[in-house]
């Protein structure tokens, strides 16, 4: 009983398999060019001339960087960016800009008062220097 059902599943394989070989996949489409042998030999040495085409098999080609800037303005980017944390100096990742608060020592000491008065936040005894905030 098995050796019939391999064997019948062997054959509708086949013939599955069979059935799809014959149909191309994707389905051909038929292409005209509009240029001459003459003009596509005429762009293939203008691209390899370029560069944009290797004459090797190294694949893809690599154009050479050339940079725009000098030295001493690479090395004043870095400084800046190094100063603004842009840039670890150490092996974190990822690189966590410090916070600079933009706020005087006075405002926060209002924003403060505000949300106590407000009473989004509570000083208790217990912690006297720490706000407990009151969801």
């Amino acid at each position: 009983m098995n050796t019939k059902n391999i064997i019948a599943g062997l054959l509708l394989s086949t013939i599955v398999g069979a059935a799809m070989a014959e149909a191309p996949y994707p389905p051909e489409t038929r292409t005209a060019s509009t240029k001459t042998r003459a003009e596509v030999i005429a762009e293939l040495q203008d691209a390899r001339a370029k560069g944009l085409i290797p004459i090797t098999d190294q694949y893809p080609v690599e154009q050479p960087f050339v940079s725009t800037k000098t030295r001493a303005e690479v090395i004043a980017e870095l400084k800046v960016a190094r100063a603004n944390g842009e840039i670890a100096t150490t092996d974190q990742y990822p690189v966590e800009k410090p916070f600079h608060s933009t706020l005087t020592r006075a405002e926060v000491i209002n924003q403060l008062k505000e949300a106590q008065a407000q009473g989004q936040i509570a000083v208790t005894d217990q912690y006297p220097n720490q706000a407990q905030v009151i969801q």
